[in-house]
């Protein structure tokens, strides 16, 4: 995503784009609404912002920013959210890096959490047919214990766990799916490719 170089932008999108890139705390904080009242545009030019930049949505526009801002880690340039811990530290230290790979985690949800996105969500969950989870190994768990949840009071759901299967789910999706893309801080393939797949097949994602 680049906001400076990019000159296909219109002269809204252009406000837009300054705008984001002098203000992105406010943005992550914003709703795709208030960020066009802020820069005084429509919601269609965010959208259209997020389409040029190869987004599937605000949200993942968020997910961009956060994971481009080093302020919102707080922590120090070794940190390693992979491998919070290594063998050679004491019991104390282990517990300290393990609370503090918790607490990056959760204040970078935080940063991206929207109580009318997630009114938004669950309207979108209750219209879909099918609702289709990707996310990477950290959070296969989780997704299939959603999944079980939901099967107990009849809606479908599918974790497509490996590669193969993500991109064949997505690809074989339609607008009477809703797709769910979870990912840390936008790392990881899912954040890259399975978008733009969604994006051609008109199914509605978050």
């Amino acid at each position: 995503m680049n906001l400076k170089e990019n000159k296909e932008l219109s002269k809204n999108e252009r406000i837009l784009a300054d705008y984001i890139l002098k203000h992105p705390e406010d943005v992550l904080k914003m709703s795709s609404k208030e960020l066009g009242k802020a820069c005084f545009v429509s919601t269609a030019t965010v959208y259209r912002l997020c389409d040029k930049l190869n987004l599937a949505g605000f949200s993942d526009l968020k997910i961009k920013i956060t994971s481009s801002l080093n302020d919102y880690l707080k922590s120090d340039e070794d940190f390693n959210f992979d491998f919070p811990v290594n063998p050679y530290q004491t019991h104390y230290e282990i517990v300290h890096k393990i609370k503090e790979d918790y607490e990056q985690t959760l204040n970078l949800t935080a940063n991206l959490f929207s109580l009318d996105q997630l009114r938004f969500i669950a309207s979108a969950m209750k219209k879909a047919k099918v609702i289709d989870i990707y996310t990477s190994a950290g959070n296969i768990n989780f997704a299939l214990n959603f999944q079980f949840q939901m099967k107990e009071i009849g809606i479908d759901v599918n974790v497509p766990i490996d590669e193969y299967h993500q991109r064949l789910t997505a690809a074989s999706s339609n607008q009477e799916h809703l797709a769910i893309v979870i990912t840390f801080g936008g790392r990881c393939i899912l954040s890259d490719i399975l978008p733009r797949i969604l994006t051609k097949t008109k199914t509605p994602s978050f």
